[in-house]
């Protein structure tokens, strides 16, 4: 059965960030053929100023809840909501992978 990846990349509004997770969700998809990847930003991006960002916060939260983990793009650190995402993952239980070590460690491989 297929894992389905929450990908976590910060947004702060900015388009150049969804296009960075697209980029990076399609190195994914070919070191990890077997996993189906999913954005929040391109899930809920498009609402982004239409919500609070406290009700966009809990869309995200939402869609994280039924997703298997959460795999953290570079910069997740400097980002708030990446950073609620992260503590709800480890509040919960939810597996926490970092993209830049999934791609490094492909990388080592071969």
């Amino acid at each position: 059965m297929r894992k389905l990846i929450y990908v976590a990349h910060p947004f702060q509004g900015k388009p150049e960030n969804i296009q960075s997770v697209e980029k990076i969700i399609l190195q994914l998809i070919k070191l990890y053929p077997y996993n189906t990847f999913l954005s929040p930003l391109h899930a809920t991006g498009f609402y982004y100023f239409e919500k609070s960002y406290e009700e966009g916060m809990k869309d995200c939260i939402e869609i994280l809840s039924r997703c298997d983990e959460l795999w953290l793009c570079n910069g997740w650190e400097n980002s708030k909501g990446c950073n609620i995402e992260y503590d709800w993952c480890k509040e919960h239980g939810k597996p926490i992978q970092f993209v830049t070590d999934m791609l490094k460690h492909e990388v080592d491989k071969a």
